[in-house]
C-alpha cells in the first residue's frame, strides 16, 4: 500500500446530492423558512436591514456582500449608516443562527437515504485509518506505524454530514471482543480529529479525544479539518475551549438558551458558549485561536501531500485565503484530480479555473460527480 498522503479537500458540493444547499442559495432558504416564534423575529431584521441600512433587494444580495460591510464597521469601531456596533454584533448572530436553520431545512427535506455515498465515504477512509492502530500493535516496527499518515480531508463546509458518518464508521470499527464498545480513557480506538484541542458537548461522552491522546493510546485518528467552523462547534469565548459532539447542530439549540463553559464554571468564572462559524465575508477573522491552529495544520497536510482531491468545491476567487494556501503549500509535483458535476452551467468555467490556477500540475477531471468518484473510490485499496 503507497504511504504517499493524500488530502480530501471538500466544497459544497460535496452534500449537494444529500440535500446540501450551495452557498448561493441559502439567503433563499432563509426566506422560504417557515415563521416561528424562533425564526421570524430575525427573519425580519436582517430584511430591514438589507431593505432600509445597505438599500438592496433581499432576493438579489450575496452572503457576501452582507457580511463584508458589517465586518469592516465592527473591525473599525465605526457604524455602519446610523446602526452601532452593538446592534450589528447582534444583527451578525441573527445571520448566523438563520444560516444553521436554513442549512438543517435543506437536509430534513432530502431523503434520508440520500446520503449513502457519504456512509461509504467515510467508512473507506475509517478502513483505511485503522490500519494504524493494528500496526502499532506491535505486529510490525513500531517506526512504521507512526509513519503511516495516508490521508486527511479539509472540509470548507459547516454541516455535519460527513462528521456524524466517520463517527458512526468509528463506532461500528471499534469494539472490544465480547461485543461491547470501546470507551476507556486509555483503549485503542479511533476518533475523528479535527486538529485542535476540544472537550466534548457532553461531558459523559467517553469517545471524544484530541487525535494525539488517541494516537498515544495506539489507537488511530480521521483528520477533518473544518477551516471554516463546524455546526456542531461551540466555544468559550473565554477559555477558548471547543466544545464538539456529533448527531446534532448544537449552535441552533444554544442560541436562545447558550450552555455554560464548564472548565470556567470549575474556576469559578461565568462565560457562557456561543457558535464558531467562519462566515462568508471578504474579512474573515481567521485570528481565533482553534481557527488559526486548524489553518495551520491544514497547511501543514497540503504540503505534505503528493495527491489533492478536490470534490465538489469550486475553488472561488472569494476564498482568497485559501487560494494563497494552496499557492504556498502545494507541493510541485502533487497530483490535482477534480471531482465536479458536468451537469452544472458553471462546469466549464470551474474546469478553467482549477486549469489556470494549477496549470503545471496538469489537473485530471471526474465530471460525474461526488456519486460516481464514492463508486469508484470503493474498489480501490489505496486513497
Amino acid at each position: 500500500m503507497s504511504l504517499e498522503k493524500t488530502v480530501y479537500i471538500l466544497g459544497a458540493g460535496f452534500s449537494s446530492p444529500a440535500g446540501g444547499p450551495a452557498q448561493d442559495a441559502i439567503l433563499a432558504e432563509i426566506w422560504n423558512l417557515p415563521d416561528s416564534a424562533s425564526v421570524e423575529p430575525h427573519k425580519n431584521r436582517l430584511k430591514d436591514f438589507l431593505q432600509n441600512v445597505l438599500n438592496v433587494d433581499e432576493t438579489k444580495v450575496s452572503l457576501e456582500d452582507i457580511y463584508t460591510p458589517i465586518d469592516r464597521c465592527l473591525a473599525d469601531g465605526i457604524a455602519l449608516r446610523g446602526t452601532g456596533e452593538e446592534k450589528l454584533q447582534e444583527l451578525r448572530d441573527s445571520i448566523g443562527y438563520l444560516i444553521a436553520h436554513a442549512i438543517k431545512a435543506r437536509f430534513d427535506r432530502a431523503s434520508t437515504t440520500s446520503a449513502g455515498y457519504v456512509d461509504a465515504f467515510a467508512k473507506h477512509l475509517v478502513d483505511l485509518a485503522a490500519i494504524r492502530a493494528e500496526k502499532a500493535k506491535g505486529k510490525t516496527d513500531a517506526g512504521e506505524a507512526k509513519k503511516y499518515d495516508p490521508f486527511s480531508i479539509i472540509s470548507l463546509n459547516w454541516d455535519i454530514l460527513l462528521d456524524n458518518a466517520l463517527n458512526t464508521a468509528l463506532k461500528a470499527k471499534d469494539v472490544r471482543p465480547d461485543g461491547s464498545m470501546m470507551d476507556g480513557d486509555y483503549e485503542p480506538f479511533g476518533v475523528v480529529d479535527y486538529c485542535c484541542y476540544i472537550s466534548s458537548v457532553n461531558a459523559h461522552e467517553k469517545r471524544i479525544r484530541t487525535g494525539l491522546w488517541s494516537l498515544g493510546c495506539r489507537g488511530y485518528n480521521v483528520k477533518l479539518l473544518k477551516i471554516h467552523g463546524s455546526m456542531n462547534w461551540l466555544q468559550c469565548p473565554n477559555c477558548q475551549q471547543l466544545f464538539v459532539g456529533f448527531d446534532e447542530k448544537f449552535i441552533i439549540p444554544n442560541f436562545s438558551a447558550p450552555q455554560p463553559c464548564r472548565h470556567c464554571q470549575k474556576q469559578g468564572n461565568v462565560s457562557n458558549l456561543r457558535g464558531s462559524l467562519v462566515m462568508p465575508t471578504f474579512l474573515k477573522d481567521l485570528t481565533n485561536f482553534q481557527v488559526k491552529l486548524v489553518w495551520q495544520n491544514a497547511a501543514v497536510e497540503i504540503m505534505e501531500a503528493r495527491k489533492l482531491v478536490f470534490i465538489g468545491y469550486s475553488l472561488p476567487h472569494a476564498d482568497f485565503e485559501f487560494r494563497q494556501l494552496l499557492s504556498r503549500m502545494v507541493h510541485k509535483d502533487a497530483k490535482i484530480k477534480v471531482v465536479l458535476w458536468h451537469g452544472s452551467d458553471r462546469y466549464k468555467e470551474e474546469c478553467e479555473r482549477y486549469e489556470r490556477f494549477f496549470s503545471k500540475h496538469n489537473p485530471s477531471f471526474e465530471p460525474k460527480g461526488v456519486l460516481e468518484f464514492v463508486r469508484k473510490l470503493g474498489a480501490t485499496t489505496t486513497p
